[in-house]
């Protein structure tokens, strides 16, 4: 069904940080962001699920036939995503202002450009346009992450839009190789000519160049192995958070990214497994870095890309199952780590440091925020009854419905290694005695808010994740396919 009102889910979020921008050192920028988040929240109710096609795409033609328009899909599964991306940048607005006095209009800007572009890869249905949004939201992190004015963040912001500018024209390629031998951008089009080739798709070596150039870019903009480090430093190297909606937006890319893969080379047998081969290669190395860490934000960082190699890995595994744990997970991640960013905030703010060894006894000063972020620890490690215990659980019985246990028991140990890791920070900042006088500075409402808010979705999806699984479940059922050569 054709849509009117898709469209609104990019154009508004992009006039309203043109306004930021323009209103930047104004009286009632405040006011005004905080009244136009909330209408960005509820604009994902405001469309109708179908279609809407710009430039006169013509259903149906044939794969060989040049199709120009673009064309952009809403379904329950986009709708969800969209809304907790922009729940959770508008919790990341209001911890900015509580937290800064003086609020940057240009700052607020980049963060609604996140949303924008964000909801643009989740939207369409047109690979090229997929790219360029896609080279927006990296420019939108990269910017939040330059906003921090530290030699840290410039070097971190450096090294990734180098790497950056390499991986994106690597995909720009992979994707002119499919125009060329496909004749067409749309991805149904695409997804049509591939399912109709078969077999014969392993004898187009231009189009395994390009399977291979497209996992390579995947890679790099969700942050799996071997870009984790990457990843994880422009984590660090931003406002706490800032951090918590830049991994945001990366997971939401990340799935959006693995459905086009699995749309476009379900049928191709070694690219679901090199796919699943990089999301055990973060989840691995990303909790073994978090483990070594002595800085609390770069812990959570570290973990940030670990529990991005569960989210590939459920979309890797591609059954109906599996797509619909590592969608759900996504959803749960984005929920905890972004609380977890929020009480790093809170400890940053109050402590002006987040090193280990000059934290401690936080407890004291802020009992009710350390419950928050117990409860939040408690969730990334997959504890009931939050959220975590429930994605896993699913992602455990993914894996073994399709005859791998050895992938079940890594997501095991990781998550005993992701609750050890916790634990060691909850001690270190919140129950170890510190040298010297306490910190006892009020702690900002909003972050206490934010924490709130998160920490109860939190516990809301992980006794009822129904709630959630509702809008997931059509859509991966639709996608999901066999494991190649493996148990239905």
């Amino acid at each position: 069904m054709e849509s009117q009102l898709i469209p609104i889910l990019v154009v508004f979020p992009i006039i309203v940080s043109v306004i930021l921008n323009l209103m930047h050192g104004k009286n009632h920028l405040r006011l005004l962001v905080l009244a136009l988040g909330l209408v960005i929240i509820a604009l994902p109710f405001t469309a109708d699920y179908g279609l809407h096609t710009f430039g006169g795409h013509l259903r149906g033609v044939s794969a060989r036939s040049l199709a120009p328009g673009i064309v952009y899909t809403f379904n329950s599964q986009k709708m969800l995503s969209i809304l907790v991306l922009s729940l959770i940048c508008y919790l990341a607005i209001i911890a900015y202002l509580g937290a800064f006095r003086q609020p940057s209009g240009v700052y607020l800007s980049f963060l609604i450009v996140g949303i924008a572009s964000a909801t643009a890869v989740i939207l369409t249905d047109d690979i090229f346009n997929f790219y360029v949004f896609m080279e927006i939201a990296l420019i939108s992190q990269t910017a939040l992450v330059i906003a921090t004015g530290t030699i840290q963040s410039v070097k971190a912001s450096v090294k990734y839009l180098i790497v950056g500018n390499v991986a994106m024209n690597l995909v720009l390629l992979a994707i002119g190789l499919i125009l060329a031998s496909v004749g067409s951008l749309n991805i149904s089009d695409i997804q049509r000519y591939m399912t109709a080739l078969g077999d014969g798709f392993l004898t187009q070596p231009t189009l395994l160049l390009a399977a291979g150039l497209l996992i390579f870019g995947w890679a790099y903009s969700s942050g799996l192995f071997p870009f984790h480090s990457i990843k994880s430093e422009m984590y660090g190297s931003a406002e706490p958070h800032a951090a918590g909606f830049i991994q945001t937006m990366t997971k939401f890319i990340l799935v959006s990214y693995a459905i086009i893969l699995l749309r476009i080379f379900s049928g191709v047998p070694t690219v679901r497994p090199l796919m699943l081969a990089l999301s055990m290669g973060a989840m691995i190395f990303g909790v073994v870095m978090a483990l070594r860490q002595d800085d609390y934000r770069r812990l959570l960082s570290f973990h940030a890309v670990s529990q991005a190699g569960y989210v590939a890995g459920g979309l890797s595994i591609g059954t109906p199952l599996g797509i619909a744990a590592g969608i759900f997970h996504a959803v749960n991640h984005v929920l905890y780590k972004s609380a977890l960013f929020i009480g790093c905030e809170v400890i940053k703010y109050r402590s002006k440091t987040t090193d280990f060894h000059k934290l401690g006894g936080a407890i004291v000063g802020i009992p009710f925020v350390g419950a928050l972020v117990l409860g939040a620890k408690f969730a990334i490690s997959g504890i009931p009854p939050f959220n975590g215990f429930q994605s896993k659980l699913m992602l455990l019985k993914a894996a073994m419905g399709v005859g791998m246990p050895e992938i079940a028991l890594v997501m095991i140990l990781v998550s005993i290694a992701t609750f050890a890791s916790m634990m060691k920070a909850f001690y270190m900042v919140y129950l170890k005695a510190k040298e010297g006088e306490v910190v006892e500075e009020p702690v900002p409402a909003t972050h206490v808010l934010a924490l709130i808010i998160l920490v109860g979705l939190c516990v809301l999806l992980g006794l009822y994740p129904d709630l959630a699984l509702r809008y997931i479940m059509p859509v991966a059922t639709n996608l999901g396919s066999p494991w190649p050569g493996g148990v239905p």
